[in-house]
């Protein structure tokens, strides 16, 4: 990398302390662990199998509500305590319950999703997506008709997977249980395949080099423009993982830096998105 990276990952490292600091202050929205199943997933034969015990970081506004709410689900690697805390902040303040899904921490020796192992991942992590759906409906503080989906790389690739209209058919046939919209963070757009169901924001750097801007633009031109609307947001110098609050590093061959400028761009897309799809 150029010589600048070296200072640009101390200044990174620098704030993520500092903000790993405030995530202990008693300002910081309390996160509660809960525990819930994954979806029934139905198998070729008639027959299904049940659904996993997962657990989550569930935070919610002060109130009774019903309040509208959020799924986040995490990269391969998961996500880091401070980048948790700071999501969670920031949708409790603008008025939604949030339920971080934790795809690895019950089940043994699944720590990553980054190698082989990703395709299979993202089969059981599906699920996952629909049965914190499930349990935040039975919340009487979140209003069911009003929850959207918020992934992060691989975690984007379950959004958009989850936003597709097989998928409501295949784990909702009702059709009454259904996420309202749809946030892909970096997502590996060439995985995508259906062209999503319902309004989805997609937010990726022109500098990520493992899930590339690129592939958005050429996955979303094939769509076409028949169906909810689909924005895509291309931050130039922003890099893979560039809302995740930690310092520049190499995975797997692949350059991550947080870019405070594009996060913070994205947080206010975001805000938008969901107030204008959920409220």
């Amino acid at each position: 990398m150029p010589g600048t990276v070296t200072s640009q990952a101390a200044a990174v490292l620098m704030l993520w302390c500092a903000l790993s600091a405030l995530t202990a202050d008693a300002r910081a929205t309390p996160l509660a662990r809960v525990e819930f199943e994954s979806a029934f997933q139905g198998l070729i034969s008639s027959a299904v199998i049940p659904g996993d015990r997962i657990q989550g970081d569930l935070a919610r506004p002060d109130g009774a509500g019903p309040f509208p709410a959020v799924v986040g689900l995490h990269g391969c690697a998961g996500m880091d305590d401070a980048t948790k805390q700071r999501l969670a902040d920031e949708l409790v303040a603008w008025g939604y319950v949030v339920l971080l899904v934790d795809s690895y921490a019950t089940r043994r020796g699944m720590d990553h999703a980054c190698t082989s192992s990703a395709f299979a991942t993202f089969v059981r992590r599906w699920p996952d997506a629909y049965g914190a759906l499930a349990f935040l409906a039975h919340q009487t503080f979140v209003d069911p008709q009003r929850v959207a989906v918020v992934g992060f790389s691989a975690g984007a690739r379950v959004a958009l997977s989850v936003a597709e209209t097989h998928s409501f058919e295949q784990f909702v046939p009702d059709g009454n249980l259904r996420f309202r919209a749809a946030a892909a963070f970096y997502p590996p757009c060439m995985q995508a395949v259906e062209r999503p169901a319902i309004p989805t924001l997609i937010l990726i750097g022109a500098l990520d080099d493992w899930t590339p801007a690129a592939d958005c633009s050429s996955r979303i031109a094939r769509w076409g423009n028949d169906g909810p609307s689909i924005e895509l947001v291309i931050y130039p110098g922003a890099y893979h993982g560039f809302y995740y609050l930690q310092p520049g590093r190499t995975m797997l061959d692949h350059w991550l830096e947080y870019n405070g400028e594009a996060a913070d761009d994205a947080n206010h897309r975001l805000h938008r998105f969901l107030d204008r799809h959920l409220n």
